[in-house]
Formats: C-alpha cells, structure tokens, sequence
C-alpha cells in the first residue's frame, strides 16, 4: 500500500505540471508544436527554428514563429485575412469581421465598432455621391490627417491607426 501511495504521489507532480511537445524533445511551453521537426533535442530553438513553431506559454500567451511571445498573441511574420468583411451599404462597420472592410455606402458618418488600442483598419468607401466622411466609436477621439471629399462612383480607402484613446485617419480618394 505505501508503495502505491508513493507511485501515485510522484505521478501526481508529473501531471500537474507536464509540458506536451509535438516533434520537439524539449517543449519551452505548455504546448509547443514544432511543424518542421528541426528544433534541437534540449535548449531553446534558434530563430529560424523558430518561423515553424507554434507555442502556448504557462502563461497563458501565444505564440506563432516564436517561443517566447510577449504579448496574448505574437506572430512573427506576415498574418493574412480570410476574405473583407462586406458591410453592404450600411454605415455601421463591424471589425470584429475582419481588419479590411468595404462598404457601398456613401460618405457620411459611419461608426466603427470593435476597433481595438494597438490596431491599424482599413474601409473601403464605395458610393455613389460624394462628401466627407466622419467616424466614431464608443470611448476613441478621431484626428484626421487628410479627409479629403470623396468622388462619386469611385473607391475612397480610409486608414485607421489606433494609439490608445486616439484614432489616426488617412484618407485616399478616387481610385
């Protein structure tokens, strides 16, 4: 009895704090995958081992090309959208959908929800008559660089950039 007590006593320290590693001998996380089974058998992955590992820290962050992410999410290298989100003529856009969106409303005011401290969006303003357009969302102040009126029946692209509490604007007109 006393050396089941004991068995099951150290395999309780293994699995409450057991690491898993997909094709890597020494995973640096909770979880880490490594895609290209380059990563070497004890230490830490250099950098171009690295581009082919997906990680979640004991911390709870995650990582994609690193093992050692900083933030919630870190990607080292590029990320892509699915596809834009078609908002169809409405003026309200939704970016939880995606960071690109289209919309064949006319300029106006338009509100821009779920937009984010640390995020760059991008609207694509598709209508038929032409004005200036103004923004809001719940909580940020808008600073336009250049919010030049739009041309009818053509593309105006509209670049947000968000620092903190402030949305930067660009806009760019006629294409």
């Amino acid at each position: 009895m006393i050396k089941i007590c004991t068995i099951l006593f150290a395999l309780s320290g293994i699995i409450t704090y057991s690491q898993v590693g997909i094709n890597t001998q020494a995973p640096s996380g909770i979880f880490h995958v490594d895609a290209a089974k380059d990563n070497p058998p004890a230490g830490i992955p250099n950098a171009t081992q690295q581009a082919n590992d997906f990680i979640i820290t004991n911390d709870g962050k995650v990582g994609l090309g690193t093992v050692s992410p900083t933030s919630k999410l870190e990607v080292d290298g590029s990320s892509t959208n699915k596809s834009a989100y078609n908002a169809g003529s409405s003026n309200i856009i939704d970016f939880s959908k995606s960071n690109l969106a289209y919309t064949s409303a006319s300029a106006g005011a338009f509100i821009l929800n779920n937009i984010k401290d640390g995020g760059t969006y991008t609207l694509s303003v598709r209508g038929a008559i032409s004005g200036n357009s103004n923004f809001t969302s719940s909580g940020f102040t808008f600073k336009s660089v250049n919010n030049n009126t739009t041309i009818a029946n053509t593309h105006t692209l509209y670049t947000f950039l968000v620092i903190g509490d402030i949305v930067y604007v660009y806009c760019v007109r006629g294409l």
